[in-house]
């Protein structure tokens, strides 16, 4: 304000004496036009000049004004417009986010009359649609997004969400590989594409994306439960692939219920590159998960199979070093193919002196087979070995059965009432909805997951007492719980 305060008294003092120079200087202008004349000074000329040239631009201005004042009208309306389709679309999202259907379309409907971006209403009109439970409406939103490019990719999840939701698998699943196809690299795209792949059992086609998956995870900082589910996923995968060599009941999962020795019926359909390719699949299987003994179990049947004993023993040992299994054991006692006496000696040679968590099952599978032989003292010396705390309900039982051997009544009362408080075997339990399945399986039976199931003991239940002789011809069944 105070420099153009100072700008305005200059300007008033140099025009002044500019006036005051032009009134100074001699001079007369004269005009002569049919049969006028005119004559005045040479500085009232100049000034009359001037006021003409600032009527003349003020005329200009004003006429500008006036036709340029419906454009401008037309523009503030437009503005106004603009900015009140932009506050609806913001307030709809808000209301999408915390849930409000009813204010979500009313702002969604405001958007779409003041806004001219047909994506994002339509996006927003979607997504309105859809938690108000319009899915016929939402479907028809999301589909508008497809035909634009830039807004393709949001339209074909939308889609595959809402397919879901509605149970339809195989739209789901056409929606899921269009937005794969439109951003390959895209982790949302590849997560639908793992999960519907694995529930119409395309396992071949789910690798690639899950391949995608874990990349974009590893890209982003994975959280180690994602990282381990993944893992879980890529196992289960490989094992997957190359079962349909050697068929096995899906109630098992394992193959542990057919003989070793006898080339599975599939074997000859598939072909021999096909089953070098299975064979790889299940040491690709292992080699990202040594613990699962599931595909221990198959590759060393088909070790077995053409005859290549030193490689099957060699991979069930440390199988069971790494997971001891009773499925494990008896497929050792094939493998080693000795007597009674010779198989407990070697098995309990695969027992560490020092026990830990999973080498305390060790002791117990081995326990229970020197108990089976008639090898007592052994049995003892096994179950001595593992700290009266940490002896599961297996344990507890065969500490009771030698108690009744050696005809003490109270200390197998002791043995099973304490087993009753013990930790329960291991199993097949769900990592998301914690039910426990008699064996492996690609999806949960309770919650659908795919790839749940850990071998682990069981939490958030009550622990019970289970058989524990090692089995000859069977697999180990896993207690079958309800939450």
């Amino acid at each position: 304000m105070f420099f153009r305060l100072i700008s305005l008294v200059l300007f008033l003092i140099l025009s002044a004496t500019l006036a005051n120079w032009l009134a100074a200087q001699p001079g007369y202008l004269r005009l002569e036009w049919l049969d006028w004349r005119l004559e005045i000074r040479t500085s009232l000329g100049v000034a009359i000049l001037v006021v003409l040239a600032g009527l003349l631009i003020f005329a200009d201005r004003l006429w500008r004004r006036l036709i340029s004042l419906p454009g401008w009208f037309g523009q503030n309306v437009k503005q106004r417009r603009h900015a009140a389709g932009h506050k609806a679309l913001t307030l709809g999202l808000m209301a999408v986010s915390a849930g409000e259907p009813g204010e979500a379309k009313r702002q969604a409907t405001r958007a779409q009359r003041l806004l001219d971006a047909p994506q994002l209403t339509d996006l927003l009109s979607a997504q309105a649609a859809n938690l108000a439970g319009d899915h016929r409406a939402a479907g028809r939103y999301f589909r508008l997004l497809t035909q634009t490019p830039d807004t393709a990719f949001l339209g074909y999840i939308g889609l595959c969400r809402l397919a879901h939701q509605d149970n339809r698998p195989d739209d789901a699943l056409a929606a899921a590989r269009q937005a794969l196809v439109l951003k390959p690299k895209s982790a949302m795209a590849a997560a639908q594409v793992v999960d519907l792949e694995a529930a119409h059992q395309n396992w071949a086609a789910a690798a690639p994306a899950l391949d995608i998956l874990i990349a974009a995870k590893d890209l982003s900082g994975t959280p180690n439960s994602d990282r381990q589910s993944r893992t879980r996923q890529k196992v289960a995968l490989a094992y997957l692939q190359a079962r349909p060599f050697w068929p096995a009941p899906e109630t098992a999962g394992t193959g542990a219920d057919r003989p070793p020795g006898k080339a599975g019926p599939n074997t000859e359909r598939l072909g021999k590159v096909g089953l070098k390719l299975a064979v790889r699949q299940l040491e690709s299987a292992l080699a990202t998960d040594p613990g699962f003994w599931p595909a221990i179990l198959l590759l060393a049947d088909h070790h077995l199979q053409v005859g290549n004993r030193r490689k099957a023993t060699k991979l069930l040992e440390a199988g069971f070093r790494a997971v001891p299994h009773v499925c494990l054991a008896d497929r050792l006692k094939q493998a080693w193919n000795v007597n009674e006496g010779a198989y407990v000696a070697r098995l309990i040679g695969l027992v560490p002196d020092r026990l830990e968590a999973q080498s305390q099952d060790a002791a117990t599978i081995a326990a229970a087979a020197a108990l089976t032989a008639g090898m007592e003292g052994e049995a003892r010396r096994l179950l001595a070995k593992i700290p009266t705390t940490e002896k599961d309900v297996q344990a507890w039982h065969l500490e009771a059965q030698l108690a009744k051997l050696g005809e003490d009544s109270s200390g197998e009362a002791v043995a099973l009432r304490a087993a009753g408080n013990a930790p329960r075997p291991r199993g097949w339990q769900c990592n998301n909805c914690h039910v426990m399945s008699a064996g492996w399986h690609s999806h949960c039976n309770s919650c659908d997951g795919f790839a749940t199931l850990i071998w682990q003991r069981p939490d958030h239940l009550t622990p019970i007492s289970v058989d524990v002789t090692v089995p000859t011809d069977s697999p180990p069944q896993a207690i079958t719980t309800d939450n």
